[in-house]
């Protein structure tokens, strides 16, 4: 059966239409789309979706149910995420969409976000010889850090994984608001940037030593595409890339000074993205570090993947 899972979050929304292949445990994918109108801005510092922000998500999820109903999908899910958890004016949101598009929006705790994004992510990464994962997924008002309690030997077993992880209100969107509002950002807001983000990872109680990372969302999508020297994004080339601590050093070494037209001049890819991948890359960097990763593997999936496999879940014994 066809359907569609939209992820509603800070920067983005994604819709995701596939159908579900039993025989390969995999998803069909079917439609992915992105737009970028970034609803979530200026919740950190009012605690309130703007109306502009409504009404531009509104156009965009009925853009998404047209798209459902062309392509014959029997059934819609919605979440949302970071932004949404953090506004007082949530409820209004929430019925604003529903009177507007008739879509019912599903409020994801960390929890439940980190989890979801943990089995998107790394369900068709698995090698079947049993092996610790850890994600993180940079949102853009949040970042889900999650690791496997033991090794994960087959797709069945990530019915009922069991998961430590965290949610941290640190985002690229987030952190630019508090920190980095100018381009090029000063040095000393750099490391105060970095200060708080550190502080935020701190917290991590569980240990992700040992294990492989599978990094998720636009930050490290982007990152993939700029290793690639591509002009446009291109999940194909992307998912499934090795990166490097020092090419992500590298490039933000790189991408700092740039002025931000130039960062915008990159390719499509940086639409909705220039000015917050620089924070994204930080969030990044600082926790490869404190963690002692490496390298990461990309992964162009996630959360709506992660979605979708809860309701197939359902149906799977």
């Amino acid at each position: 059966m066809k359907r569609t899972v939209i992820d509603i979050g800070t920067n983005t929304i994604l819709m995701l239409i596939g159908e579900f292949d039993k025989n390969t445990n995999s998803i069909n994918k079917i439609l992915d789309a992105q737009r970028v109108p970034r609803i979530g801005r200026g919740v950190d510092k009012n605690r309130n979706i703007l109306p502009e922000s409504i009404t531009k998500a509104i156009e965009i999820l009925n853009e998404y149910k047209i798209f459902s109903e062309k392509y014959l999908s029997k059934e819609i899910f919605a979440t949302s995420t970071s932004f949404i958890r953090d506004s007082n004016n949530r409820d209004e949101f929430i019925q604003q969409i529903k009177i507007n598009t008739g879509i019912k929006i599903e409020v994801l705790s960390g929890k439940d976000e980190a989890e979801l994004t943990y089995i998107g992510g790394v369900y068709d990464k698995l090698s079947g010889n049993g092996e610790n994962l850890t994600t993180i997924d940079i949102g853009g008002g949040s970042t889900e850090i999650s690791t496997s309690t033991g090794l994960i030997n087959n797709f069945k077993e990530l019915k009922n994984i069991n998961l430590n992880s965290k949610s941290f209100n640190i985002g690229s969107v987030r952190i630019k608001e508090k920190f980095l509002n100018q381009h090029p950002p000063a040095f000393d807001d750099i490391i105060t940037a970095e200060t708080f983000i550190n502080e935020n990872l701190d917290q991590i109680n569980f240990d992700t030593q040992n294990t492989k990372l599978i990094g998720l969302a636009g930050t490290i999508t982007s990152l993939g595409t700029i290793i690639l020297n591509l002009d446009k994004f291109e999940a194909e080339k992307v998912d499934g890339l090795k990166i490097t601590i020092d090419q992500i050093d590298n490039i933000l070494q790189k991408l700092t000074p740039m002025p931000i037209e130039e960062l915008y001049g990159m390719g499509d890819f940086m639409t909705g993205r220039a000015d917050i991948l620089i924070p994204g890359i930080l969030i990044l960097k600082c926790f490869m570090q404190k963690s002692g990763f490496e390298s990461l593997t990309v992964s162009t999936k996630g959360l709506r993947y992660g979605v979708f496999l809860r309701e197939e879940f359902k149906n799977i014994t």
